[in-house]
């Protein structure tokens, strides 16, 4: 039965109608999608947006600031990476080993496989530039993705460059460019062109509103009254305090968002929460088309760390079935 029910990711009421399943799907295909328009935007070419996208990012002031072939690729690293590209080969084989109905059921995992195949690759990278076995936790891998994308060395570019930092009391957006953000969009705006950065704003800020949250009661258990006891409730110039202290809130931040919810909250939606196995198959396509597009970044930084042959060697380890070269790394491999 469809009802109209009050559904909101942030401070915003709307009243669209729909299940809680239906909703919070359109909410995710719809960020993910704005995502991939704001890239296609940014980076268009007659070949897809990779071809526009790897110009792009050996145009970046990184190439000249960091020495090629400095570094070398350890066992280790090695490991990561093809682990890396065999999740990857996982997450697009639903493309090609069944129709829309298939994707549709495969989508309650795909958001699994798409952070830890992006996790894996940054992993990979801080193995290649500081040695060592990388960081081995979420935590330390998003704190290192949300320096990495601030930083003038990085690879990256919009929109992964995007982030959100501070508190409900003062938000701020950076690493969006010249976009012009509409602050009050609402989750369910269908994603074009023109509120397609907004879009990502607003599923980054909703992320941070999220993280937030989840420090409230550590934030709350060290504090007591002016008689000694603990207090019941947190300040909000505490919350906004602490809040103004953590890390930005990344694009990466966003897919382990899902990733959780796919996992532990809201499986349901992801599975039966589409309009159709189109539906469905069009936040399949979104999410490993982030995947794709953010592992060709790493991967042209990697090539230019420890050279191009040597991680071509690498790929080359990775048994990636006929039908799915189109969609792994032995596509990317003339991008570098």
């Amino acid at each position: 039965m469809r009802i109209a029910i009050p559904f909101a990711l942030d401070d915003t009421l709307y009243l669209p109608a729909g299940t809680d399943d239906e909703l919070v799907f359109k909410t995710f295909r719809n960020y993910l999608e704005a995502i991939c328009a704001w890239a296609n935007d940014l980076y268009p070419h007659n070949s897809g947006v990779l071809h526009g996208l790897a110009p792009a990012v050996k145009a970046q002031a990184w190439r000249t600031r960091t020495q090629g072939n400095s570094k070398s690729l350890s066992k280790r690293a090695a490991e990561v990476l093809r682990n890396a590209w065999a999740t990857e080969v996982l997450l697009n084989s639903p493309r090609i080993l069944g129709n829309d109905e298939l994707i549709g059921f495969s989508n309650l995992w795909a958001p699994v496989q798409a952070y830890y195949t992006v996790f894996h690759a940054i992993r990979a990278l801080e193995i290649v530039q500081s040695g060592g076995e990388g960081p081995g936790n979420h935590q330390a891998v998003l704190q290192i993705a949300s320096s990495r994308v601030a930083a003038t060395s990085s690879p990256f570019v919009a929109p992964w460059t995007a982030r959100v930092l501070g508190s409900e009391a003062r938000w701020r957006y950076e690493g969006f460019g010249t976009a012009i953000l509409d602050r009050s969009i609402s989750n369910l705006s269908p994603p074009y062109l023109a509120n397609a950065p907004s879009l990502l704003a607003k599923a980054l800020k909703t992320t941070r509103q999220e993280q937030i949250d989840e420090h409230h009661d550590g934030w709350l258990k060290p504090l007591k009254t002016t008689a000694g006891k603990p207090r019941k409730t947190l300040p909000t110039t505490v919350r906004d305090a602490n809040a103004e202290k953590m890390r930005a809130t990344t694009l990466f931040d966003l897919l382990w968002r899902l990733r959780r919810r796919s996992n532990y909250k809201e499986g349901d939606a992801l599975l039966t929460g589409s309009l159709g196995p189109a539906d469905a198959a069009a936040f399949h396509a979104a999410l490993a088309d982030i995947v794709a597009a953010t592992l060709l970044i790493a991967e042209i930084y990697l090539a230019h760390l420890v050279g191009k042959k040597v991680l071509a060697e690498c790929a080359g380890g990775v048994p990636v079935p006929k039908g799915l070269e189109p969609f792994s790394v032995w596509e990317r491999i003339q991008l570098w």
